[in-house]
């Protein structure tokens, strides 16, 4: 660009110095039309390279910030692969590299439409404009093509990540399965039942033989049906209300040891409390026999 600034007003000179020289006014305005149109031409000329030069700088700063883009996409993969990463982490940071990628492709594909274009109708009259025109020619040509081989590679990382994300959801599926499953097993391994009532109540309900009635009781009907009882979680209820009675009337059944609970009475109250519930709820049905 300097070349070509220098060749015009190296003309320009030459024509003031033959102006000088000339004394006929009508070869003087000639002279000078024509030296107005060299330096016009010039300052065309030197807008138009700059115009092509900034077009061109703003083409390579996208392809840098694809392939920042394109390393981001491959570091989330090698990621995903080695476990380090969720699925659902390392597949929203793809996408939205993916999803960048193709902005700044398609606004490439803009550009080099608007190059091409400024290419076609640029002159050639002098070998410096003609030289720089092939030389921006053949780059965007290059830049075209890589763009077009960086389109093949995104497309074949776009289907191996999807494949990872797959495998990953059904991978957290299993997981959200196992838990709800452990969760469950939990939950019925800590379920406990107990019922409260009369030796007469409790063998009406079928929890305790009839013909214990009138003699001790050790344990509960070996068929017991749970919804005769009330249900709890052994892990969260550490006390049940018994009602007015008193602790001498009050009897557990099966018998459970004395170290696991405590009856405690307040007013007319008794409030069975439990204080060591895994050794209490060995057995998971309970009976509490009032008089």
């Amino acid at each position: 660009m300097k070349s070509l600034k220098h060749f015009y007003t190296f003309l320009a000179l030459l024509v003031v110095i033959i102006l000088a020289g000339c004394g006929n006014n009508a070869e003087t305005d000639k002279l000078r039309l024509q030296n107005e149109e060299l330096l016009a031409q010039a300052r065309k000329d030197s807008l138009y390279i700059q115009s092509i030069t900034n077009e061109m700088n703003e083409l390579y700063v996208n392809l840098d910030s694809m392939r920042a883009r394109e390393e981001r996409i491959r570091q989330m993969s090698a990621r995903m692969r080695a476990g380090s990463v969720s699925g659902r982490e390392g597949g929203l940071s793809i996408d939205e590299s993916f999803a960048e990628m193709e902005k700044l492709n398609a606004e490439n594909q803009r550009k080099i439409a608007s190059l091409q274009a400024q290419l076609k109708k640029a002159g050639t009259e002098n070998a410096l404009i003609k030289k720089m025109v092939e030389e921006l020619q053949k780059t965007i040509a290059d830049k075209d093509k890589y763009i077009n081989d960086l389109q093949i590679q995104i497309s074949d990382l776009q289907q191996e990540v999807e494949g990872w994300k797959s495998k990953y959801a059904a991978t957290e599926v299993e997981k959200t399965q196992v838990k709800e499953e452990l969760v469950q097993t939990q939950d019925v391994m800590n379920t406990v039942f107990y019922t409260i009532g009369t030796k007469k109540e409790l063998a009406d309900r079928g929890v305790i033989d009839k013909r214990g009635l009138f003699g001790n009781i050790k344990e509960l009907n070996e068929s017991l049906d749970d919804d005769k009882f009330t249900k709890i979680d052994m892990r969260t209820v550490s006390e049940i209300p018994l009602g007015k009675y008193k602790v001498k009337r009050i009897e557990l059944l099966p018998e459970r040891p004395a170290n696991s609970f405590v009856l405690e009475e307040s007013g007319e109250n008794v409030t069975l409390k439990i204080t060591n519930p895994q050794v209490f709820w060995k057995n998971k049905y309970l009976a509490v026999v009032v008089k």
